[in-house]
């Protein structure tokens, strides 16, 4: 085996690993006042331990089949995340964890309305990215099977 195969090779074990996408349904949201706290804007399931990233956007207008336009309030988001974790992400509308255990986490958002548009009622949209984080292990098992590959040709050059 060449140098060049076995570097593609590290690479590809060090890159692969499950990641996933998730675009979440829109959610309607009508807020009291003009503002909304902690509003569920869905959920989703990791299966090991994983960097999650994402975005909550809100739709600045409703596009009809019959060519009708229907304008939209501006949303100011104060918070997009997991409750109750630190947020990696310093934008208001953007969220990043690193090392999520396995489970299933609800995203949420606050935010305020404002400007002209259609009555009280934002669509918020949400896109979540996850990648696993590999274990240890594996990183030990990679080596060891390196190390197991330099010795066989160190042999067969002797």
């Amino acid at each position: 085996m060449n140098k060049k195969s076995l570097m593609l090779a590290a690479i590809a074990t060090l890159v692969g690993g499950a990641a996933g996408a998730a675009t979440l349904d829109p959610v309607f949201v009508t807020p009291s006042n003009g503002s909304f706290s902690d509003v569920v804007l869905g959920s989703f399931t990791l299966s090991e331990t994983s960097n999650v990233t994402g975005a909550v956007l809100a739709a600045t207008s409703i596009d009809f089949s019959s060519g009708f336009t229907l304008p939209l309030q501006s949303v100011t988001f104060s918070f997009a995340g997991l409750s109750g974790l630190t947020d990696l992400d310093a934008s208001a509308t953007g969220f990043s964890y690193a090392n999520l255990a396995a489970g299933t986490y609800q995203l949420i958002a606050s935010g305020t309305l404002s400007g002209a548009g259609f009555g009280n009622v934002a669509v918020l949209s949400t896109t979540v990215n996850a990648a696993a984080v590999p274990e240890p292990a594996t990183y030990a098992l990679m080596l060891a099977g390196v190390a197991g590959l330099g010795l066989v040709a160190r042999r067969r050059r002797a």
